[in-house]
């Protein structure tokens, strides 16, 4: 028996691939498989991408692609975030396409006699990795002049998963200042995001898409029209009383149960990924109905109310969904994030591959 894991569906993975080959015109994917592939499994899911026909994986570290390569994932692998100097030098016998912002990176490239594909960011608006667009003439020639292959030119959207006027500006402007870098040569060219892939799909730019959480059917706090959500997290039932008189419940005493009224206790808390933050302010599914947690969430438990229609079938083993679309969507918390929900996914939890 599972205390608490993660139920990843292949085949609404393989529905949610073909529906991003759709709007993204067939173009070449960087399937963006960090942090642990947003804590569903790296080295799993990339085995499973490949049997979708996905060939070339984006992850943020240095560490994070040796891990692909060390357990055979065949394929292209590109460092989305900055190197330092010594991994620079470790990626020359590796065949990663790394990620260079900075005129001193390509500088120590050369000096060092590095054959290391190279992709040149730029910043077109996120402000934080990349060169800025008027210093991207300049890059790309010192790149040419010394023998240094740039293997791809990209950048990345700030606001594309936020619906306001002010974000479709923002993005349609990052959008423009990108496709001036279309004359150069280069065999990637890419810009779009899952925020971009699902919303800009008529403004398409470049030959590549680098879809993330989009895989999984999930964007910011809602889910996407036409995906599937691949990820259900589940716990179990491990106690159940009805209080006798009224009674406050768990750290902080946050909540209080009405005399008569019902709690069970579930197999999971904020060590397996479910956030304090969250307390009082979410609800399960236990055989059916919404059951909200109640009072604060603790490291390993959480407790639940019952409703009354269900506290006679309820028993200790009973399956508890955690984390659904519906869920995900209906937490009363302006914070919510399902990018921060799913990479919080603990190490103790089993992953399931249906």
């Amino acid at each position: 028996m599972k205390r608490v894991w993660v139920e990843i569906d292949t085949d609404k993975l393989a529905h949610n691939i073909s529906q991003i080959r759709r709007l993204s015109g067939d173009r070449e994917i960087i399937s963006v498989v960090k942090a642990n592939c947003y804590g569903l499994g790296a080295v799993e899911m990339a085995k499973i991408l490949k049997k979708n026909q996905i060939n070339f994986f984006g992850v943020a570290t240095y560490e994070e692609a040796l891990e692909l390569k060390k357990n055979d994932i065949q394929g292209e692998i590109l460092i989305l975030g900055s190197l330092f100097e010594e991994e620079i030098l470790a990626c020359d016998k590796e065949k990663f396409h790394i990620t260079v912002g900075t005129t001193e990176h390509l500088k120590f490239i050369k000096e060092n006699n590095i054959k290391v594909k190279v992709q040149l960011k730029i910043d077109t608006g996120m402000c934080r990795l990349g060169f800025l667009p008027n210093e991207m003439e300049k890059a790309y020639k010192y790149c040419m002049d010394n023998g240094i292959y740039v293997s791809g030119i990209y950048s990345h959207l700030s606001d594309a998963d936020i619906e306001t006027d002010d974000a479709y500006i923002c993005t349609v402007n990052q959008l423009k200042k990108f496709k001036e870098f279309e004359k150069y040569n280069t065999d990637y060219f890419h810009i779009l995001n899952s925020g971009g892939i699902s919303r800009y799909s008529n403004d398409i730019v470049g030959n590549a898409v680098r879809p993330g959480i989009c895989m999984y059917g999930l964007l910011g706090e809602k889910t996407i029209e036409n995906f599937q959500c691949v990820v259900t997290i589940k716990a179990t039932v491990l106690f159940k009383r009805t209080v006798e008189e009224d009674s406050p419940i768990s750290y902080g005493r946050t909540a209080t149960l009405k005399k008569g009224e019902t709690f069970a206790t579930i197999s999971v808390g904020y060590a397996d990924g479910l956030k304090r933050e969250f307390s009082n302010k979410m609800y399960f599914i236990i055989n059916g109905e919404r059951c909200p947690v109640v009072g604060n969430i603790c490291m390993d438990m959480c407790t639940v109310k019952l409703p009354p229609s269900i506290v006679a079938e309820v028993n200790i083993q009973d399956e508890v969904i955690v984390y659904n679309d519906e869920i995900i969507k209906n937490i009363e918390s302006k914070t919510k994030c399902s990018w921060e929900i799913l990479t919080g996914i603990g190490r103790r939890v089993y992953r399931v591959y249906i």
